[in-house]
């Protein structure tokens, strides 16, 4: 009698609990049945993102209206303008023109953003219109300053005539065109941006597609270049089988460069090329070496260059990049070696770093390299350390770096704080004092392989250099943008994989940020640092290296099954002691 009264009450419970689960579970249904369809109604959305999506950043606005305060002394693009005009009032007054006349320079320049099509054209399709509606956005967050025209080219081609350079020069409906007419004696000032420029494209499948948005970083590079007083120039080296990525070359635009190739073996680099850029060169550069070999001397064509112009020099080497006698010797001048390993039969492997509990792939070879936080080339690196959650730099399939052997070890020590020091390199020859300085390193668990052995191995007070900055020191220039001390710079990476367009697209990874804010140092103009992309989705997980990812898989795997087995244990001793 007892045990059916027992299950009977089990049978009562069991089924209350029964019909109380499928009460809650369709009172949950319900609710989001009907909050799915007055959401749809009534566009009942929030945006949780981060960011506003694909509206208009703070961090642009403040960029064209405050500047980059980097720098003490600088002209925002807002400043300039009011500064070309101040210009053209007082050239205006002291020649006696009025408005109508001929020679009268206009006291309201603007920044025209033009799309090449009608409005309707950039509304209908999707894409179109988000950049359509940031140019729309910034015209109303600087209306005295900015203003958006339409221009059917298809009907009227002549109306952008001027802005073809060359037959070459392509301008398509889905154009825009950041222009600026200063009145001032450098003429029409202005950049062409095709749609996918606004865009970050994806290069893993057959058809590149867009992933995410980069108009304000887009617009605000092109702003700054319109309104700066001169277009720095970067040149990439050809004729030696040298390649570059695309995004790498976008990037440089981004910057507010003007972006060629020179061939040094025929022509001479322009004095107003700002950086010289050797990507992966499979053919070495030619010297006289009293051989009768060669009448060019391109290693001197560069030389002469850094040393009589405000200049400097981007180099990217990887492992599978081969030796290049003249210009290793000349990179050696400044202090940068990239090494190499020489066996037994004299063959010469190249140092090839990995680090498997550091890496974005199990082989080990994708670094996820440490920050140098210590000497003073670390300045280019202080905005990117300076954020909550610093992104993660990526060097790829790299070789290490090396002070070269006429270079002097240094280490400084601080004569206030003899905690503050770091290491680096100097020479001083016939009045040449140079230093150069790592940026990132391995960490402290990384190996160099080379011929299939580990040929060297990190330590904590000896990493493997992955990018090295070296510096000679000149004077102090006054210029539009800023005011600081002229310096030649030679950067080097150990890595061509670095610039990768997978590494440089990855708003994770701060490739792109690394390579903005050292062209902001060597260029020394401002640019548009720090202004994110704003991807459309992004579920991929791509910042974990291997030694995290298997610390989270046991957490995971372990955690779980601990709290259950231990609620289990709670529970039946609970129930004994009843």
């Amino acid at each position: 009698m007892k045990m059916k009264a027992s299950t009977g009450r089990k049978l009562r419970y069991g089924g209350v609990s029964a019909a109380l689960t499928i009460l809650i579970v369709a009172a949950i249904v319900l609710v989001n049945v009907i909050f799915s369809a007055l959401s749809q109604k009534f566009t009942l959305y929030t945006d949780l993102t981060p960011e506003a999506l694909f509206t208009l950043s703070d961090e642009c606005i403040d960029l064209l209206r405050n500047g980059d305060d980097t720098f003490e002394e600088s002209f925002s693009p807002i400043e300039m303008i009011d500064k070309m005009r101040e210009d053209n009032r007082l050239y205006n007054e002291a020649n006696g023109l009025t408005k109508g006349s001929e020679g009268y320079r206009d006291e309201h320049v603007m920044i025209h953003l033009i799309y090449c099509d009608e409005p309707d054209a950039w509304t209908a399709d999707l894409a179109m219109h988000y950049v359509y509606n940031t140019g729309l956005e910034l015209q109303a967050e600087f209306p005295d300053y900015i203003e958006v025209r339409n221009y059917n080219i298809v009907r009227n081609p002549s109306l952008v005539t001027k802005y073809k350079t060359n037959s070459l020069t392509t301008i398509a409906p889905d154009s825009v065109i950041v222009s600026l007419d200063s009145g001032l004696n450098d003429g029409l000032r202005y950049r062409i941006r095709g749609l996918q420029s606004f865009y970050v494209m994806t290069t893993d499948t057959s058809e590149a597609t867009p992933w995410a948005y980069n108009g304000d970083k887009a617009f605000a590079a092109s702003i700054l270049s319109v309104t700066n007083a001169e277009s720095p120039l970067a040149c990439y080296t050809s004729n030696h089988r040298e390649t570059a990525s695309n995004e790498l070359t976008q990037t440089l635009i981004d910057a507010g460069y003007t972006v060629d190739m020179i061939d040094l073996k025929n022509e001479e680099i322009p004095a107003n090329c700002r950086l010289l850029i050797i990507f992966d060169p499979q053919d070495d550069f030619l010297v006289k070496d009293g051989t009768g070999l060669s009448d060019v001397d391109e290693i001197a064509k560069i030389d002469r260059h850094l040393d009589e112009n405000v200049a400097s020099l981007m180099v990217f080497f990887s492992p599978s990049t081969p030796v290049h006698k003249n210009l290793e010797e000349y990179l050696a001048e400044w202090g940068i070696q990239y090494d190499r390993y020489t066996d037994s039969l004299s063959n010469t492997h190249p140092y090839i770093v990995r680090d498997d509990a550091h890496s974005l792939t199990t082989d080990g070879n994708t670094v996820v390299a440490e920050y140098v936080t210590d000497n003073p080339m670390s300045t280019i690196t202080s905005d990117m350390r300076g954020r909550a959650y610093p992104q993660s730099v990526v060097f790829k399939n790299a070789m290490s770096i090396s002070y070269s052997d006429i270079y002097s070890p240094q280490r400084y020590v601080d004569d206030s704080d003899e905690s503050k020091t770091y290491d680096y390199a100097a020479y001083s020859k016939d009045g040449i004092n140079r230093a150069v300085y790592n940026l990132f390193t391995t960490s402290a668990d990384a190996v160099a392989m080379a011929n299939g052995q580990v040929v060297q191995k990190a330590t904590e007070q000896e990493r493997l250099a992955l990018m090295t900055v070296s510096v000679e020191n000149h004077h102090t220039q006054e210029s539009n943008y800023s005011s600081m001390t002229d310096a030649t710079y030679v950067i080097a990476f150990g890595s061509t994989e670095f610039a990768a367009d997978n590494l440089l697209q990855s708003t994770a990874i701060g490739n792109t940020d690394l390579l903005l804010s050292t062209l902001r140092t060597v260029g020394q103009d401002p640019v548009p640092v720090g202004i994110g992309f704003k991807p459309f989705a992004d579920e991929d997980i791509d910042t974990i290296t291997t030694a995290e990812a298997t610390q989270y898989t046991v957490v995971l795997t372990i955690v779980p099954i601990v709290i259950a087995l231990g609620a289990g244990i709670f529970v039946l001793v609970r129930r004994k002691h009843r």
